[in-house]
């Protein structure tokens, strides 16, 4: 028996070696509460509604199928193909494929249908063996054509936290309330669920958990409706993966998602491999999270370590937090915050407060592993689940592996700005020039470093309320101007045009600095989708950074006008010797501006020169 990674095509050989592999562009994203790098999924659920049979997308692929020795294939492969959103396998419909072998991956997957390692987690509960396995006759799926068939999905794409779920009104006899019985202890529902058994997840959630066939499910089991549909997929499944040869069938367990009004997504959990995987091919789009160039085996298995962490995360009951999963998270703590010490790049997505919180947090966990709880195990999976994704999303293990977060992996020169941002910034004291560039740092190959936005939006808030201040007196200052100045025509004029600009600048700094209050805004998710929609295909994030230039260039241009406004009254009205002296002190101030303008750029022109167009 073995398991391996492959694809079929009709009159088509398969070959040894991996073909280039172009990905879908766009980024990232982690659980919806501590994203660090994910990004928005395309939404399986109007497969059933829109559109049942499946499209086809111009994009290559890699697909991942597990296959046995009984279809004579003893290696693994990766192959670009043409795929849409990939629905399971059925008598109807099938999807062609080309193929090409990598016996890399084979180890790892042919060892899939053994026992667990040792290391990572560990069931809980005895392995289903075929003793135990349902009478699971062809008879009972009489009626398959009324269900649409299964799909596949991932980990990442059960929708716990958008549900849209309401509680009921209270209708008849619940108006007037109910009565606890004397002496009444129990307090389950006493409605039967049949081998289904509710589980309460630590945040609330509520879950099903069939511990004979080690199946979850979120859906509501309370409707007889949901039941028989859930019950129909759990069965169809588990046949067809008791019949493929190779499949891992008796230490794998499954989790189903209910989808549209009829249908049903899935995936099944292989823990002794952290890793899930599937009955049919299943397109590296659906697994890759919108990441470019992804084009090797051992790349994909983090993205896949991290969707196996975000199933442990959902369903904490039924594995167990060893020493071993514990002590590898501690390591990676440790040296993460090593890295940060010394660091100013670092790619790790986290900053050291965060670190060292998280770091006591897993010390005080260590006297949790034999305790029967489960926030111990949502807490480790939740880390573990960000650390996988962070070596994925920074090409862990690959030839050009992202070791600075300002190092673009897919491009030698850094981006260069445009012709019109530079002559853009002659106009408004090349502040955009200096946003553009912490942008470029940020936003590197169009995956954002977490820590440095959050950095970076900390000190924008902090810039734009000092300057709304500073324009709130030079505000005061017009106001003053013009109440003495009466005859002065000229003075007047620049001096209404200094108070206008200095109203913009604290209109803006309000608007912007309320945009980045948002509880969200921080995120890594909310993030990327500010900056891939400001994004322009040849100008980039520049017309973000001159958004965030304008109270900065506006401040100084209300300071040159209110300078230009005090200076024509002087040459108008004031005596000779009280214009040379207004020449002598200006003349001397704008020679010290200019001398310390000179040379900060200069100082920063030689330490970054690439970055500096």
């Amino acid at each position: 028996m073995m398991a391996c990674v492959t694809h079929c095509v009709p009159n088509m050989k398969a070959t040894a070696q991996l073909r280039p592999y172009q990905a879908l562009t766009g980024v990232t994203l982690s659980h919806p509460r501590h994203r660090s790098f994910f990004p928005p999924r395309v939404d399986v659920s109007k497969q059933l509604t829109d559109n049942p049979m499946p499209e086809t997308i111009e994009k290559q692929q890699i697909h991942i199928v597990v296959q046995g020795p009984d279809e004579k294939s003893d290696a693994c492969s990766v192959a670009p193909a043409h795929s849409g959103l990939h629905h399971a396998a059925s008598s109807q419909w099938t999807m062609p494929t080309p193929s090409l072998t990598s016996s890399q991956s084979c180890a790892s997957l042919s060892a899939s249908h053994r026992a667990p390692s040792s290391e990572g987690t560990t069931l809980t509960n005895v392995l289903y063996s075929s003793s135990s396995t349902p009478n699971l006759s062809r008879a009972s799926f009489k009626d398959n054509t009324q269900y649409p068939p299964e799909i596949t999905i991932a980990a990442s794409e059960v929708k716990r936290n958008d549900r849209g779920r309401i509680i009921p009104k209270l209708t008849g006899e619940f108006k007037k309330g109910f009565y606890v019985e004397p002496g009444q202890t129990d307090f389950d529902n006493p409605q039967g669920y049949g081998d289904w058994a509710p589980q309460i997840h630590p945040d609330g959630a509520l879950y099903f958990f069939d511990s004979k066939r080690r199946i979850y499910t979120d859906a509501d089991l309370s409707m007889q409706g949901e039941r028989e549909i859930i019950s129909h997929y759990a069965e169809k499944l588990h046949r067809q993966a008791r019949e493929k040869a190779g499949f891992p069938y008796n230490t794998c367990e499954l989790v189903l998602e209910r989808i549209g009004k009829q249908g049903c997504g899935y995936y099944f959990v292989e823990p002794g491999k952290r890793c899930i995987l599937w009955l049919t091919a299943v397109p590296s789009e659906q697994i890759i999270r919108h990441l470019e160039r992804v084009q090797s085996l051992t790349h994909i298995k983090y993205a896949m370590e991290a969707e196996y962490w975000m199933h442990c995360m959902h369903f904490p009951n039924n594995w167990s937090l060893t020493t071993g999963v514990l002590a590898e998270l501690e390591q990676m703590i440790l040296h993460a915050i090593a890295d940060s010490i010394t660091s100013t790049t670092s790619v790790i997505p986290f900053d050291q407060e965060e670190l060292a919180k998280m770091l006591d947090l897993t010390d005080r966990l260590k006297g949790a592993i034999s305790e029967p709880f489960l926030h111990a195990k949502c807490i480790v999976a939740r880390f573990m689940e960000n650390f996988a994704l962070a070596k994925f999303f920074n090409f862990c293990g690959q030839p050009g592996a992202r070791l600075n977060s300002d190092q673009s992996i897919f491009r030698k020169q850094k981006p260069r700005h445009s012709l019109f941002i530079k002559i853009l910034s002659l106009c408004l004291f090349c502040a955009p020039c200096d946003y553009a560039k912490e942008l470029d740092g940020i936003w590197v190959d169009k995956v954002i470093n977490r820590v440095l936005w959050k950095q970076f939006i900390a000190k924008l808030n902090d810039d734009w309320s000092s300057l709304a201040l500073t324009a709130t007196v030079v505000l005061n200052a017009n106001v003053a101007f013009l109440s003495l100045v009466v005859d002065a025509t000229l003075a007047r004029t620049f001096s209404f045009i200094s108070t206008v600009t200095s109203v913009g600048v604290v209109i803006l700094g309000l608007i912007l600095v309320r945009q980045n209050q948002r509880k969200d805004q921080n995120s890594a998710e909310q993030a990327n989708v500010l900056l891939t929609r400001t994004s322009h295909p040849v100008f980039g994030t520049e017309a973000l950074a001159i958004i965030y230039s304008l109270p900065y260039a506006l401040l100084m241009w209300s300071m040159v006008f209110f300078i230009f406004a005090f200076a024509c009254m002087v040459f108008g009205s004031a005596r000779a010797v009280t214009k040379s002296a207004f020449s002598v002190a200006g003349g001397l101030v704008c020679a010290f501006v200019f001398w310390t303008v000179w040379t900060t750029r200069a100082t920063r022109e030689k330490m970054d020169p690439a970055g500096s167009n």
